[in-house]
C-alpha cells in the first residue's frame, strides 16, 4: 500500500486511531501503521502494570491529583438523585449497600486467624492474671510499663506453677503487642529494637529465655510425625484406602489431598470446595489440578501483592491406585459442587457409596488424620499436620529441589520448608554407621586341632564339608576322618570355611 492510499484511507475513516474502531475485513492497514498501534499498545500496557506497582501516594506524585466531585452537603446529593434518569439509577445498583463502621470492624476480625486471636487472648488473660495477684500494677505508660513487663516476664508461670519454655513467654510477649496494636496503641513496641524505651526488659527477657534453656525447658518439639511408604502401604493392605464404601474412600481422599497439595491442619480442609478440584487427562495421562485459596501462609491482602495462590496440577500413574480415578469417583458423588467434605451415608448394591448434604464437623476433621493412622495400626505422633510433612520428606528424600517442594507446601520461605522436611530411616542409619567406630575384625582362620583333642574316642565318625575343597580321594569315598586315629596321622592341619556335623 503507497503513501496516497493510506491518507485517503484515513480520511474515510476505515482507519481511526481508536482500536474499536479497525474493520480488519473491508482496510488494509500497512506494516508501518500496524506497528505503530502495537507499540503504542505496548506502552500503554507497561504503565498500567507500572501503576498496579506504586502505592497511593506514589501514583498521585507520578500521575498527578485527580479531582473526584463529590456532593459535601447531603441534601446536593439527594437532588442530584431526583435529578438521575432511570438509566442513571439503574447504574447505582451495581454498588453494594451503605456500610457502618461496625460492619467494618466485623469485615477485618473475620479475616483474622484463629488461632492468632486465641494466642492473643491466651497472652492477657496471663498478664491480668499475674496482675491481680501482685495487686500493686497501675495504669502503665512507656516507663512504668518496661519496668512492669521485666518483672512479669520473669515471674510468669503456668496453671500448676511451673516455669514456661522460652518460646511461650516470646510468644506472651507477641500476644501482648498484637493486643496493643489493635487497641491503636503504635509507639510502645517493646520488641523493637530501635525502641529505647524498653531495652532493659529486653535484656531481662533474653537472660531469662537463656536461663530457661540452661535448665532443659524447651529443648525438644513435640512434632507431627510424617508417613512412611511402608505405612503407606500398610494402610492399603489393611484396607484403610479403597472405594468399598464411603468412609473408606473419604479417608482416602483425605489422605492424598494432604500429601499431593501440601495441605495443612483442619482449617484448610474444612474450607475446600468441589469446584477447586479438576481432573482430566492428556498426553502423559490423567492429572488432578488444585487451585488453593486462602491459607495460612496466603492471605491475599496488601502485603502479599507478589504472592500467588496455589494452582497444583498433579500427573497420576495408571493402575489400580490411580488416585485421579479415586478424585473423580468422590466428586461425582458429590455432584461435583459444594462443601468437600460431607458425611458418608450407609450404601447400598446400586450405590455402595453416597455422601449427604451435612458437612463434617470441625472436630471430626482435627483427628482424621489420628483415626487413619490408629485404623492401619501405624505408631507415632501422627496429626493433620503429617500429611504437608509426609508430602515434604518424600520429596525431600528422592532429592527433589526445595523450589519444587516449596511449591507443594505453599512455604514462602527455604527455612519455612526445612522444618518440615525429615531424614528418612535409611538416611539416619547411613549417617549413623559412618560416625560409629571401626568394627574390629574376626579372624576367618580356626585351628581344628584343639577340638580333636576335646572330641571322645568312642565318636563314631565326624563328617567334613568342606566348601570349595578338592574331591575326596579314593581310599576315602565318604570323606569320613576315623576318630580313632592318632592325632598325628592327622597332623595340624588348618581347615577354613569348612562346616563340620557330628553324627550322634
Amino acid at each position: 500500500m503507497d503513501g496516497g492510499n493510506a491518507e485517503s484511507k484515513m480520511e474515510t475513516g476505515c482507519i481511526s486511531t481508536g482500536i474499536e474502531n479497525f474493520d480488519f475485513l473491508e482496510c488494509e492497514i500497512d506494516d508501518i501503521s500496524l506497528s505503530q498501534v502495537c507499540a503504542e499498545m505496548e506502552n500503554e500496557f507497561a504503565v498500567y502494570e507500572g501503576f498496579q506497582d506504586l502505592t497511593l501516594s506514589q501514583t498521585l506524585e507520578q500521575y498527578g491529583h485527580f479531582d473526584v466531585a463529590l456532593p459535601l452537603d447531603p441534601t446536593e446529593g439527594e437532588n442530584t438523585r431526583e435529578a438521575m434518569s432511570d438509566d442513571d439509577l439503574c447504574d447505582t445498583k451495581r454498588f453494594g449497600v451503605a456500610v457502618s463502621d461496625q460492619d467494618l470492624q466485623t469485615l477485618i476480625e473475620s479475616k483474622e486467624n484463629a488461632n492468632t486471636k486465641s494466642n492473643t487472648k491466651w497472652a492477657v488473660n496471663v498478664f491480668e492474671k499475674w496482675r491481680e495477684t501482685r495487686g500493686d500494677v497501675p495504669e502503665l505508660h512507656s516507663k512504668s510499663m518496661d519496668y512492669y513487663l521485666q518483672r512479669f516476664i520473669v515471674e510468669a508461670r503456668k496453671k500448676d506453677g511451673s516455669l514456661y519454655p522460652p518460646k511461650s513467654l516470646y510468644l506472651i510477649a507477641c500476644g501482648l503487642l498484637r493486643y496493643l496494636r489493635s487497641n491503636e496503641v503504635f509507639d510502645k513496641n517493646f520488641l523493637d529494637e530501635k525502641n529505647m524505651d524498653f531495652v532493659k526488659f529486653r535484656k531481662v527477657m533474653d537472660a531469662q529465655m537463656k536461663t530457661l534453656l540452661d535448665q532443659g525447658l524447651g529443648c525438644t518439639v513435640k512434632q507431627a510425625d510424617p508417613i512412611t511408604l511402608e505405612d503407606e502401604e500398610t494402610l492399603w493392605e489393611k484396607n484403610v484406602f479403597g472405594i468399598d464404601n464411603g468412609d473408606q474412600l473419604q479417608r482416602t481422599i483425605f489422605f492424598y489431598a494432604s500429601k499431593l497439595f501440601g495441605l495443612r491442619g483442619c482449617d484448610e480442609h474444612h474450607d475446600l470446595r468441589c469446584e477447586q478440584f479438576s481432573i482430566g487427562t492428556d498426553g502423559d495421562g490423567k492429572w488432578i489440578q488444585f487451585v488453593g485459596r486462602s491459607t495460612k501462609t496466603y492471605k491475599g491482602g496488601l502485603g502479599q501483592m507478589n504472592v500467588t495462590n496455589k494452582n497444583i496440577k498433579h500427573h497420576c500413574q495408571p493402575g489400580d491406585r490411580c488416585i485421579a480415578d479415586y478424585f473423580s469417583l468422590y466428586l461425582d458423588s458429590l455432584g461435583n459442587e459444594g462443601s468437600f467434605y460431607r458425611r458418608p451415608l450407609p450404601g447400598s448394591s446400586e450405590s455402595p457409596i453416597r455422601y449427604g448434604n451435612q458437612v463434617v464437623g470441625i472436630n471430626k476433621l482435627k483427628v482424621f488424620m489420628k483415626t487413619i493412622c490408629s485404623l492401619g495400626g501405624l505408631k507415632g505422633n501422627f496429626t493433620n499436620h503429617s500429611g504437608m510433612r509426609t508430602c515434604a520428606t518424600q520429596l525431600y528424600t528422592s532429592g527433589i529441589e526445595e523450589q519444587e517442594i516449596m511449591s507443594r507446601t505453599g512455604h514462602r520461605s527455604i527455612v519455612g520448608v526445612r522444618k518440615y522436611k525429615r531424614p528418612s530411616s535409611e538416611m539416619l542409619k547411613s549417617v549413623s554407621a559412618v560416625l560409629d567406630p571401626p568394627m574390629k575384625k574376626v579372624k576367618s582362620e580356626a585351628k581344628i586341632e584343639p577340638m580333636l583333642n576335646d572330641m571322645p574316642m568312642d565318636q563314631s565318625d565326624l563328617k567334613v564339608a568342606a566348601v570349595g575343597a578338592p574331591p575326596p580321594l579314593a581310599s576315602e569315598p565318604n570323606n569320613i576322618l576315623d576318630p580313632r586315629l592318632p592325632l598325628r596321622d592327622i597332623g595340624n592341619s588348618v581347615f577354613q570355611n569348612c562346616t563340620f556335623n557330628f553324627a550322634k
